[in-house]
């Protein structure tokens, strides 16, 4: 620093000699040119007399007198500015020996007077709350909020947003909306990044209405809501299948002047896949690019998916023809939604052509990819097929996950093959992969069907012990290995629903079916029933 100061001190020297040399070259000139001037005026003088009709050896008087003192005048000036000029430049040099302390002290005079004030919460600390938060730290982050409030100066919403969202990753929602609360009382104004920070956590949390409530409070206190925030109240209408909603506020986003981004479109078309609505679907993409946006792959295996549900294989493989036209690349997801519309429809030999096809476009497969094509073999009853994919799945390095086996399991359990469907499960659990309710249920439905209420009742046994609870699918199998039974079991019959139904179990169609078969018709109608009016 002390070096930066010498040198910086030898150049302010340098330009005051400079600037003191070329004052005195001026100087000089100056006089050069007054001297110059006296001696043409002294020549120049003899020869206008002469032009004037005078001549030169005219007699003196006091017109000669006046103009030979204006010409000694002029001689003389030349000589006084020289000498003007020394003692300017002897008194510079005078100033310039004044002590570098004093010089520093002026410096820093001015550097203080043009200061300007300090930002809201300088821009080090603003950083370092953002950057404790990304490690994950915090108590330090806020501790750090607390010393810039008590500096007194001016709280920015940066640091504030940070901690927020901090909160939110952590899953402390009750957390976050106190301190989003604390951020008004500190005089921090929430903007659009803070409510949609909570906003996109209360939709995380399957909470449309809290969602909602925030959306509206942020348009009441005149927030400007982007289409960032439109899109996730959309969202979470969408996700819940609750079409209406999400178009109402789709329509008040386009009131208010905000244009949706086709993320927006996306969720509306996820909507009406999940109602099977294709019809809908393709009338949101169509008026998606009518604004001009660009659908992307999650547009197309949205609609893709949509077909799927709705069992249209032919529909769905329209729109992943013009994904491709349109030079968007389909990814595994595209082509999981592809093969489970051909699952849903039993026609294995088309699943395995899509999932082919996707292994040929260097499209790396995953667990569900295989889970589909398995599950779409299953269900037409090729047991060997789905082996077939499940040794490929293991060649490739495919981890297989609790779906898969279940596939596999419930396409050994069609094919009554269920010496191979128990070395399966036993498989899954050696490898430490925990069996869910529904590798239980599609376990016990061979068995089921074959009136072995025993084997049954010792997976629902296994299950209670792994910590499962039943639901309708186990409960189902397990009423019609009673009623299958020989004898048929009424008694466990009765016993094992309303127990189930205790737990909140829901007696859909099948369950009242399998009851009736296992009981009696007269019998399951009172059942039936007596759980409406305890219900009630």
């Amino acid at each position: 620093m002390s070096g930066k100061m010498q040198m910086h001190k030898s150049q302010d020297v340098k330009k005051t000699a400079k600037s003191q040399t070329t004052q005195g070259d001026d100087r000089v000139k100056l006089a050069m040119m007054l001297g110059a001037s006296t001696v043409a005026i002294f020549v120049a003088d003899p020869l206008l007399a002469a032009w004037g009709g005078e001549t030169a050896e005219a007699p003196l008087n006091r017109s000669f007198l006046v103009e030979t003192g204006v010409v000694i005048a002029c001689m003389l000036l030349p000589a006084a500015i020289l000498q003007l000029s020394k003692k300017q430049e002897t008194g510079a040099k005078k100033s310039a020996a004044v002590s570098p302390g004093a010089c520093k002290s002026v410096a820093q005079t001015k550097v203080q007077t043009s200061r300007k004030p300090s930002p809201p919460i300088t821009r080090e600390i603003s950083q370092a709350v953002v950057d404790t938060i990304r490690r994950g730290d915090h108590v330090r982050a806020q501790r750090l909020l607390q010393e810039a409030k008590a500096s007194g100066q001016p709280l920015d919403v940066v640091p504030f947003n940070a901690v927020l969202h901090g909160h939110v990753k952590n899953g402390s929602m009750s957390e976050a909306v106190s301190f989003f609360k604390d951020m008004k009382k500190v005089g921090v104004q929430p903007n659009t990044v803070s409510y949609n920070i909570l906003m996109d956590s209360a939709v995380k949390a399957d909470n449309a209405e809290a969602a909602e409530k925030l959306m509206n409070a942020m348009i009441e206190e005149g927030v400007a809501a982007n289409e960032v925030s439109f899109a996730t109240v959309i969202h979470a209408r969408a996700k819940r299948g609750e079409l209406d909603l999400a178009e109402q506020w789709l329509q008040k986003m386009l009131q208010l002047g905000v244009e949706p981004n086709i993320v927006s479109y996306n969720s509306l078309i996820y909507a009406c896949g999940r109602k099977g609505d294709t019809a809908g679907a393709e009338k949101w993409i169509t008026e998606a690019e009518g604004r001009g946006l660009e659908p992307r792959v999650t547009t197309y295996t949205a609609l893709v998916d949509a077909c799927a549900k709705a069992g249209d294989v032919k529909r769905a493989e329209k729109w992943m023809q013009k994904m491709q036209d349109a030079k968007v690349e389909p990814n595994v997801v595209s082509f999981s939604a592809m093969i489970d519309a051909c699952a849903r429809i039993g026609d294995a030999g088309r699943a395995q052509h899509w999932h082919q096809r996707m292994l040929d476009q260097g499209v790396q497969p995953n667990a569900h990819s295989f889970s589909a094509v398995i599950n779409a073999c299953a269900k037409s009853g090729d047991l060997d097929a789905a082996y077939k994919q499940f040794d490929s799945m293991e060649q490739r390095g495919v981890v297989a996950d609790v779906v898969v086996y279940s596939g596999l399991i419930d396409a050994c359990a069609k094919a009554g093959q269920l010496d191979q469907a128990k070395d399966v499960f036993e498989r899954m659990t050696a490898k430490g992969i925990m069996p869910n309710v529904v590798v239980y249920a599609s376990l016990a439905r061979p068995f089921a069907h074959k009136g072995d209420w025993q084997e049954v009742e010792r997976l629902a046994e296994q299950m209670d012990s792994a910590g499962l609870k039943t639901n309708e699918y186990f409960l189902y199998a397990q009423l019609l290995g009673y009623a299958n039974a020989k004898p048929r079991q009424a008694e466990r019959a009765e016993a094992v629903f309303w127990k189930a139904m205790s737990q909140g179990i829901e007696a859909n169609k099948f369950v009242a079916t399998a009851l009736g078969r296992a009981v009696g018709r007269g019998k399951s109608l009172q059942i039936l029933q007596d759980l409406s009016k305890s219900r009630n």
